[in-house]
């Protein structure tokens, strides 16, 4: 990917459905009820401060259950191709494709608490070293993200097996050797990877309510190390990572 800065185009995909044992239609859920600003929309406003971002797309799984995120995209102005519900990866790789995307923004659209502060600084890295696979590594579960190059995504989706096609970033982990892979380490407070701020259960959902409503979301975007000054308060907060149970995990974007 030997390119300029300016040549390259990077694209937020957040690839998306309603299907789920714990909780369903985690991405449509009311992050503020009086507002009805879902989950999905919120997290969308973080990705916006990113200047390089080009465009959002979602890559929304195939089914009539799934069609209010085409409803969304289509009132707000983002893209989106529906793809099979068993092949997150795929359906990745199809909206890259069709938009044109040289590098790809991933977060879990079930997470609505997004650090964006740093995403243009990596992407600048990323393009610059010519790296197929970025992140900031041990952030709140949820608030992260990575870059993946449509080269190291449909290589993962080839080679890979369905357990990588579920996880998007499996393959890469399991094949260090293979990819250039950039983890960069964001400052001391913010490495918290036993806070988790995404919504897989209902416990998660009233917690990051309770942000939204306690932090004044409704006034702006909420900083990561307020966040973090939330959790560690007397609050009544979901467990810690570690205290979810050993299926948490299944599906995610990392693993």
């Amino acid at each position: 990917m030997d390119k300029k800065l300016d040549a390259v185009k990077l694209d937020a995909i957040l690839a998306c459905r309603v299907g789920g044992t714990r909780l369903y239609g985690k991405p449509l859920q009311f992050l503020d009820i009086k507002n009805r600003v879902t989950i999905l929309e919120y997290l969308v406003r973080y990705i916006k401060q990113v200047k390089h971002v080009d465009s959002i797309c979602l890559a929304i799984a195939e089914g009539k259950q799934n069609y209010g995120f085409a409803e969304l995209a289509e009132r707000h102005g983002w893209n989106y191709v529906f793809g099979s519900e068993e092949d997150m990866l795929g359906r990745i790789i199809k909206a890259a494709k069709k938009y044109d995307t040289d590098i790809a923004l991933l977060n879990s659209s079930e997470s609505p608490y997004f650090y964006c502060d740093k995403v243009d600084d990596v992407f600048e890295q990323m393009v610059a070293s010519q790296i197929n696979f970025s992140t900031i590594s041990n952030l709140p579960d949820g608030s992260n993200f990575v870059m993946m190059d449509l080269e190291t995504l449909q290589i993962s989706h080839q080679n890979g097996s369905q357990r990588n096609k579920d996880s998007v970033t499996s393959y890469v982990f399991d094949n260090k050797e293979k990819f250039k892979i950039s983890m960069v380490k964001p400052e001391t407070k913010l490495q918290r990877s036993d806070i988790r701020i995404t919504v897989d259960y209902p416990e998660d959902l009233v917690f990051c309510r309770r942000i939204y409503r306690d932090l004044k979301g409704r006034e702006g975007l909420i900083k990561l190390p307020d966040i973090i000054d939330y959790w560690d308060g007397d609050v009544i907060r979901r467990k810690d990572v570690a205290d979810i149970g050993v299926d948490w995990g299944e599906g995610r974007l990392w693993e």
